[in-house]
């Protein structure tokens, strides 16, 4: 109860391979049709490689704006202490009899201890001294004196803070003026 073609294709390995070649390409006017194919894989391609590029542009655009939120929560949280600070700056420059000394070394000490521990966040002291600059300072008088060039600063009333490039405070100076 054999089949037998299935005898005969078992014994005529040339008619097999004949019935499982695949049909040549070319000629057979399929060329057209894998052109268009070959057209749409390419415009595919170009579209993955520019939204993988926007995705990568965006990833590193929100990086950025994370950084800069982060960054601006900081500033907004340490303002109040800068004051505290100014205040404790005050007190010691108020405590110069010699009665003070240990009081003095003690707010000293609380000072430096709030300023490095701005420090660790990144919010630092802004030089205030030179040239003025008015995207750092404010000046809040002028001194006429000839000791010290035109446009410079004399003297600190307040220090200045930046985290980064970010101001968070500007500094309070007084300006030098030519003697009138």
């Amino acid at each position: 109860m054999s089949d037998p073609t299935a005898t005969q294709s078992q014994s005529d390995p040339a008619q097999s391979t004949e019935s499982s070649a695949r049909p040549e390409v070319a000629g057979c006017g399929h060329e057209e049709t894998l052109a268009k194919l070959a057209g749409e894989v390419a415009e595919w391609r170009e579209r993955c490689a520019r939204l993988q590029a926007e995705f990568d542009n965006s990833r590193r655009r929100l990086r950025k704006e994370a950084e800069e939120a982060g960054d601006r929560a900081i500033a907004r949280a340490v303002r109040p202490f800068l004051d505290q600070i100014d205040n404790l700056g005050r007190a010691l420059d108020a405590a110069k009899p010699e009665a003070f000394t240990e009081f003095a070394q003690g707010v000293q000490l609380v000072r430096d201890n709030l300023i490095s521990a701005l420090g660790v966040v990144g919010v630092v002291a802004i030089p205030a001294s030179g040239a003025f600059d008015p995207t750092q300072h404010e000046a809040i008088a002028e001194f006429a004196t000839a000791e010290t060039p035109k446009g410079h600063i004399v003297q600190i009333h307040r220090t200045g803070w930046k985290l980064k490039d970010q101001l968070v405070r500007t500094a309070q100076v007084v300006v030098a003026k030519p003697p009138a």
